[in-house]
């Protein structure tokens, strides 16, 4: 599929700030199952932008404005192509301390996605849920999805009920929040039962497309357009595979990927500082399209969920 992308985050300042620096990871990832044939970043004031790829191979841009200014806009432009990826999860017959030992000799390669993080923690809820679904004698496939399906049917999806900083422990006592939220949540039962997982920040389509006659060709998904979560397991084959617990579905198509990492803090849209006066607000407009081609139009801005503000 080809999705057309434009990303725009303003900040305005009740007060013109005197400086501000800022992090940016708004360009889709390059892999197996998606290619990026263009981008661009168009920043106002116009400075200029300077670019690295970060600890976890994500592309980064960081933004230096050194004088006065009332406002920041950063507008973000790609086109994506995504790809079909097989299920390879329907391959692997075996059971999870199986599929722990095949990843043995990788541990250092894998530490980060093991281990605790600043959100990703372990309490005793996490733990009950891997001894309920990932113990080491439960099938890994059907028990990673059977994990993926009860976090959806048991947890609700409420936009404002939870914000950026929240952890596991906190989302588990009112069972309500966004799409971060019940990747972070599945993320520490995976790595308390020993299996890998790191968090895939990026789009979503949410929206159905309809064909000529109407009907609709997918169904329509959970999550903001404008900042969706999920993510990734790492296969006995040596394979990361996508699961979105706010969808019960594997990552596909219609998921395109911005960054991987332990968790939010290791892939926020935006980051930063300003010197100046405290108050500023914040707007975000996202238009995700499919097209046949790159050149098709853009829809009307989505709603956003998830910015944080420098």
């Amino acid at each position: 599929m080809f999705f057309h992308i434009e990303h725009t985050t303003e900040y305005r300042y009740s007060e013109p700030a005197t400086e501000s620096f800022s992090e940016l990871r708004l360009r889709p990832r390059d892999s197996l199952r998606q290619k990026v044939s263009r981008h661009s970043t168009r920043v106002e004031p116009a400075v200029l932008v300077e670019s690295h790829t970060d600890y976890f191979g994500n592309f980064v841009e960081t933004v230096s404005i050194p004088f006065r200014h009332p406002s920041l806009v950063v507008t973000s432009i790609c086109d994506v192509e995504t790809k079909p990826f097989n299920d390879v999860l329907a391959s692997v017959q075996m059971s999870v301390a199986e599929a722990r030992q095949l990843h043995a000799g990788q541990r250092r390669e894998l530490h980060d996605f093991l281990r605790p993080s600043q959100i990703v923690t372990f309490q005793e809820g996490v733990w009950k849920l891997a001894d309920a679904f990932l113990s080491p004698a439960a099938p890994f496939s059907e028990s990673l999805r059977a994990l993926n399906t009860h976090l959806f049917r048991t947890l609700r999806y409420r936009p404002g009920a939870t914000d950026a900083g929240t952890t596991v422990e906190q989302f588990l006592k009112v069972k309500e929040g966004v799409c971060q939220d019940f990747a972070h949540l599945m993320i520490s039962v995976c790595r308390a039962a020993g299996i890998p997982a790191r968090y895939v920040s990026g789009y979503i389509e949410t929206d159905p497309v309809l064909g000529p006659d109407g009907e609709p060709l997918d169904t329509a998904l959970i999550g903001a357009t404008a900042s969706h979560a999920w993510l990734e397991i790492f296969t006995p084959q040596g394979l990361w595979v996508g699961f979105d617990p706010t969808n019960d579905c594997l990552e596909g198509e219609r998921h395109v990927q911005i960054g991987i990492g332990r968790d939010y803090a290791d892939v926020p849209p935006m980051k930063g500082i300003f010197q100046g006066s405290n108050a500023q607000s914040l707007s975000v407009q996202v238009r995700v399209t499919r097209n046949a081609d790159t050149t098709a139009p853009v829809p009307a801005p989505a709603d956003a969920e998830g910015e944080r503000a420098p």
